[in-house]
């Protein structure tokens, strides 16, 4: 009998274990990444940014474009435990001097997050004597 209730305990102990909630396993991140200017061989008018790279690059079948903005949106899954996500992209192009990425929008993700919604801006200008380089900023807009 004494091993019988032992075992009842046992097996209570275990249930109470099993039924806790699992940790996540990734945090989903959606996110949109724009150019809020270009210049593309002087080509002024609103394209869609190169290049980008959020957690990694994206290739362009992974995103989505949004033609009233020309902005791409896509979503990518980070590892559990991901505080911050860097990203940038290019929004110049063509230019005698070079066109060079400067500053990644970094993103601070709230602890126990599991979903993610993002944007990141970038804005391109010319440093002197010539090349064209692009900063970018990121702005957490929700997470759950």
């Amino acid at each position: 009998m004494l091993a019988l209730g032992s075992a009842l305990v046992a097996i209570g102990a275990w249930s109470a274990v099993a039924a806790q909630p699992a940790a996540a396993d990734a945090i989903v991140l959606n996110a949109t990444v724009d150019c809020l200017n270009v210049n593309y061989s002087g080509d002024t008018r609103d394209w869609y940014p190169l290049s980008p790279s959020v957690y990694g690059p994206l290739s362009y079948a992974e995103m989505t474009a949004i033609p009233a903005t020309h902005a791409w949106q896509f979503t990518r899954t980070l590892p559990a435990g991901t505080t911050s996500v860097s990203g940038i992209a290019r929004c110049s192009e063509g230019h005698q001097y070079g066109d060079y990425t400067g500053s990644y929008g970094t993103l601070s993700i709230p602890a126990g997050a599991t979903t993610v919604t993002a944007t990141w801006s970038c804005s391109t200008a010319p440093v002197y004597p010539g090349p064209w380089l692009t900063n970018c900023t990121a702005q957490l807009v929700s997470y759950s």
